[in-house]
């Protein structure tokens, strides 16, 4: 035998066919007892001088057996053994996409032998019993048995031995391979249904309950009509009935107690065990643990439905990749929002009642002038991560990064009362960071920059802008054509916002300064005015929805 600690997985192979074997010798040997002892006894023919001849005799057809069916059964384990040996490189190395196209196949032929074997067990039994039944045609002087018991061993081995020895064999080495399977190959091969044969579970079952109950049932009705037949006919007395009947009754019934216990574990174990690691992995995906996948190891509808909870779980695991890299372009809300809508990119167009912020950095073209590319890069890199970081904190949407600047809206996709008070405390907020940005650009050899910030509220068209081919949510009104004339009036380190900003927070703001302006394409000069302070958001996000 294989080393199981050096090669587990030939190990495993092995081991599946030594459960073929000690399967197949308690058969046998169940069977030699039952027709060498209790048989003859029932009948009246029991004689110890005869049990050698009649333990050659299953010796030599038990040999025979093995000399037509083994070597069918020596292929497929040596083949196998040689291949598990072939891919261990592949099961012991690295995962990969090409290590789970490598040995899924390979674990498909491991699951498949079980039922290779029990098909060849059915195959040796049916030869086992034609060679009893040729004994009693064609020498049967030579059999230590009656012509009669030999058709009775035959019709045992076709009808009780070789269906019970199948599923006894079957389930013993599935549970084997699910109970290593699972910790000899990696993972990724065996999140999908195997390339197995497909036995579902209800086949089973009754391949299981039948022989379990109908089985010894008949046999014992058999045995008792027969003798009875056999006392009225005057071949048999009653006391030899009598006396030996209970002790055949009693070797029966402990021989299908033990068979019916072994089996019912067995099939409850193949049925149980897929839905405790499914039980497990849907556990681990409730604590938010989206790489918990459950190892399928059938292709039955136990394993078809571990295959659509991995494939779902991939699903997911995909959608939240998506999400998340989709939300580096868009906003998180606006994300949500195309994901929850059933049209998905097909958004309504609304009327909503919002705050623009822009944002930009002052003498930017200078800079990009007098500096090398990656460091102008940096720069602008740098703030837009820090001037993100503080958006998002106030529930902003960015509906994009204008180079150097940055357009954020307040108020859509999500509904906020306070989206004025919102940009303004983000606003300065802003403002307050770009010190410690500063401080940290100089640490790396970059020189210091300042932002000017515009803010204007009013009615704005938010939804999908665009053509069939590209879409991008955003918003239309003139109310953003002003807040970028604004922001332009602002100069480094300054936050300005229009009259309709003031009036809104009257009593909420603070102003340093007001300035008139004629702005950009307006025929009328406007009151903007350079916030000093704003009143300090609630703890609560209760006014959003």
């Amino acid at each position: 035998m294989v080393d199981i600690r050096a090669f587990p997985t030939v190990a495993l192979v092995q081991s599946v066919a030594a459960i073929n074997i000690i399967g197949h010798l308690a058969a046998i040997l169940i069977t030699f007892v039952y027709f060498a002892v209790f048989e003859p006894r029932l009948s009246g023919n029991h004689t110890t001088d005869l049990l050698l001849e009649r333990l050659g005799l299953v010796a030599g057809i038990t040999l025979c057996v093995i000399v037509l069916v083994g070597p069918i059964n020596t292929r497929w384990v040596v083949r196998l053994v040689r291949e598990v040996r072939y891919n261990l490189p592949i099961i012991q190395g690295p995962a990969s996409d090409r290590q789970e196209e490598l040995l899924r196949p390979l674990v498909g032929q491991l699951l498949n032998l079980p039922v290779k074997l029990g098909l060849m067990t059915l195959v040796g039994w049916g030869v086992g019993a034609l060679l009893f039944s040729g004994v009693s045609f064609f020498v049967p002087e030579l059999s230590p048995w009656p012509k009669e018991s030999l058709h009775k061993m035959s019709a045992w081995m076709i009808l009780v031995a070789a269906p019970l020895t199948t599923c006894w064999v079957y389930f013993s080495q599935e549970l084997w391979l699910r109970m290593n399977l699972n910790r000899m190959f990696p993972r990724g091969t065996l999140v999908r249904v195997p390339p197995s044969f497909r036995i579902n579970v209800l086949p089973k079952m009754l391949v299981v309950m039948l022989p379990m109950t109908v089985v010894p049932l008949l046999l014992l009705s058999h045995v008792t009509l027969h003798q009875v037949t056999e006392i009225q006919a005057g071949r048999q007395s009653v006391e030899n009935f009598l006396n030996h009947a209970p002790a055949l009754i009693w070797f029966v019934t402990i021989l299908f107690t033990l068979v019916a216990m072994s089996l019912s574990i067995l099939l409850a174990k193949s049925i149980s065990q897929p839905l405790k690691d499914l039980e497990s992995g849907m556990e681990g995906v409730r604590s938010g643990d989206m790489y918990s996948v459950v190892p399928v190891l059938s292709n039955d509808d136990i394993g078809r439905v571990e295959d659509g909870f991995n494939r779902m779980v991939e699903e997911r695991r995909e959608l939240d990749f998506i999400k998340d890299t989709f939300g580096r372009y868009l906003s998180t809300e606006v994300v949500d929002e195309i994901l929850r809508s059933r049209g998905g990119i097909d958004l309504q167009g609304k009327l909503r009642d919002m705050t623009i912020l822009v944002a930009d950095i002052r003498g930017f073209t200078s800079l990009t002038e007098s500096l090398e590319p990656h460091k102008v890069l940096a720069i602008v890199n740098r703030f837009l991560e820090t001037m993100t970081d503080i958006i998002v904190k106030h529930s902003g949407t960015i509906d994009e990064f204008t180079g150097d600047g940055i357009l954020v809206f307040f108020g859509a996709p999500k509904f906020m009362e306070d989206h004025c008070l919102r940009a303004v405390a983000c606003a300065l907020e802003m403002q307050c960071a770009m010190d410690r940005l500063n401080a940290s650009n100089r640490d790396l050899g970059l020189p210091d920059i300042r932002a000017g910030i515009g803010i204007n509220s009013g009615l704005l068209i938010v939804g999908n802008i665009g053509s069939e081919k590209r879409k991008k949510y955003g918003a239309v009104g003139s109310p953003i054509n002003i807040a970028f004339r604004i922001q332009a009036e602002a100069v480094g380190g300054e936050t300005v916002v229009s009259t309709e900003i003031v009036n809104r927070l009257q009593g909420k703001i603070a102003v340093r300064h007001k300035k008139e302006s004629l702005l950009k394409g307006l025929d009328k000069p406007l009151d903007l005015f350079c916030v000093e302070s704003v009143e300090s958001l609630p703890h609560s996000t209760g006014s959003e929805r």
